[in-house]
């Protein structure tokens, strides 16, 4: 019992000498996606063109060791999803184009474990809060009547309000890697990494269209793949500060 005792306290002191609190900021450029099978299945009428998005935040950090660590962050996030597609006409093969585009800032808070600590590995999961959402879609022939699945009117819409069509909170994953370079050694560093970001849970949400999963417009073997995932990924440049 002595020896086990022993033991654990060794590994404390060990332990207790290598930690280290850190504190900082970071600004990640991400490649964004709102992913709804339903769009993607839909053809001419709906189809997801490039967007990008960004996020600023605070980190805090614990590192036991040189090797393992635990980091949280509250980060302010912009997702944007553009969409592009067009609306057949009535009685015809016309169709009239329109572009669109959904824009959410979420509220996101990762807890990550952190292997390695010059260079990185990291993973855990994520909450995020959606805080506002819009939807804007500009039609070429505006105010015409078109057909998706009925009669639809091509009405033009400029930041309309989409928050109560999502959900207000959502569960994910992140994970990512990068390396801490010294400004001030074993004080201040300056950090680069690449971070992905996945929720988990349906955020419902709209199409392209701007409509929901209970919309007349979206039949009923439709219904099933009308789920939003959000997705987003890319660059992150931050600055720690270490407390010894």
């Amino acid at each position: 019992m002595k020896k086990i005792t022993l033991f654990f306290v060794l590994i404390s002191i060990v332990a207790s000498s290598f930690a280290q609190l850190t504190l900082g900021g970071h600004f990640a450029y991400n490649s964004t996606w709102l992913m709804n099978k339903q769009v993607f299945d839909a053809g001419a009428e709906m189809d997801v063109a490039a967007s990008f998005g960004n996020y600023y935040g605070v980190i805090a950090g614990y590192y036991f060791s040189d090797q393992f660590g635990i980091e949280t962050n509250i980060n302010f996030n912009k997702l944007e999803q553009k969409y592009e597609g067009s609306i057949k006409y009535p009685l015809t093969e016309e169709r009239n184009s329109y572009d669109a585009s959904t824009v959410l800032n979420t509220l996101d808070i990762p807890i990550l474990m952190k292997f390695g600590k010059t260079s990185y590995f990291e993973l855990g999961p994520m909450l995020q809060f959606v805080n506002k959402g819009t939807y804007t879609r500009t039609f070429e022939s505006e105010n015409a009547i078109g057909y998706y699945n009925s009669i639809f009117y091509c009405s033009n819409l400029q930041n309309k309000a989409v928050k109560s069509n999502f959900k207000s909170m959502g569960f994910g994953v992140s994970l990512g890697f990068g390396a801490n370079f010294n400004i001030i050694e074993d004080v201040l560093k300056l950090n680069f990494g690449l971070r992905f970001n996945y929720i988990l849970s349906d955020m419902e949400g709209i199409n392209a269209l701007g409509e929901t999963k209970e919309s007349v417009y979206i039949l009923a073997d439709e219904k099933e793949n009308f789920k939003t995932n959000p997705l987003y990924g890319g660059l992150k440049v931050g600055l720690v500060y270490i407390f010894e």
